[in-house]
């Protein structure tokens, strides 16, 4: 199927009772990348580094670490839950050619 539809994947991984959800998943073939938006819920925690999400969303959708790329999260006004963008690429020179070099 060509046509991408939004879904939504919910998953409650990780320790320190932390729940990693994504939703309006697409493919994105020309990039050679799926994209999504990450809602985190954390209570209790300021927010989750990136290194360990990259783990965990990898995991999520059977990917390496290292071709998941978070970006642009904002925590919610008091706290315990922060949204952002998530990419995962399908190798990687995928990586090396869409990803700003900084």
């Amino acid at each position: 199927q060509n046509r991408s539809t939004s879904r939504l994947f919910i998953t409650a991984i990780m320790s320190d009772s932390v729940v990693v959800k994504t939703r309006k998943f697409m493919k994105n073939p020309l990039l050679s990348r799926r994209q999504m938006i990450v809602d985190i819920i954390h209570p209790g925690r300021a927010n989750v580094p990136k290194s360990e999400l990259q783990e965990v969303v990898g995991g999520m959708h059977k990917a390496d670490g290292k071709l998941v790329v978070l970006f642009g999260f904002r925590t919610k006004f008091g706290g315990g839950k922060s949204t952002g963008f998530c990419v995962i690429y399908d190798n990687e020179d995928a990586l090396k050619k869409f990803e700003p070099k900084h």
